[in-house]
Parts: C-alpha cells; sequence; structure tokens
C-alpha cells in the first residue's frame, strides 16, 4: 500500500514509516543512491539499500517492499542482480 500510495500521490496527514526513513537519510547528509534485490533463498527476497554517505557507499538490509516504497518516494534506480532473477524464474 506505501508504493500504491506515492505512486497515485495520495497525500496523508503524518509521514509514515518510509517517509521517515527518506527524511532521517537526507537530514544525515545522506543519499539513496540505488536499491539492489540481491538475494533469494527459500522464497524470500532480500534487498540492500545503498546510501551514498559523503564519499563513501553504506549498504544497509531491508525488506524487498520496504527498500522499493523508498525507491519510489526517492525516485532512485532499481535494481536485481542476475542471480536473483536466474533462481526467481527457474522451474521447479
Amino acid at each position: 500500500m506505501a508504493i500504491d500510495r506515492k505512486i497515485k500521490d495520495f497525500q496523508v496527514p503524518r509521514p509514515l514509516t518510509h517517509d521517515l526513513l527518506q527524511s532521517v537519510i537526507e537530514k544525515m547528509g545522506g543519499r539513496l543512491e540505488r536499491i539492489v534485490l540481491n538475494d533469494l533463498k527459500e522464497g524470500t527476497y532480500f534487498a540492500l539499500l545503498s546510501i551514498r554517505h559523503e564519499d563513501h557507499i553504506v549498504e544497509i538490509d531491508s525488506r524487498p517492499s520496504d527498500a522499493i516504497a523508498l525507491a519510489v518516494r526517492m525516485t532512485v534506480p532499481i535494481f536485481v542482480e542476475d542471480s536473483v532473477l536466474n533462481r526467481a524464474m527457474a522451474p521447479e
């Protein structure tokens, strides 16, 4: 729903969790560069937030849904590791 709200530009009276995280990243001098869906284990997807802070990248583990909701808010690219795509598309 957080992704859908942002795409439809639905306004809420108070910041939601993803809005809060965006604000924290920005106020601490960071910039979300991209998100990467980087693993798939036992049917569960994993993601990383790549945040630039000064001259280095900090990678933070995230649920994919939260990462995508944040990427939509901050207009950053969403990547998927080849290994994740291959496992996701492999017949069971």
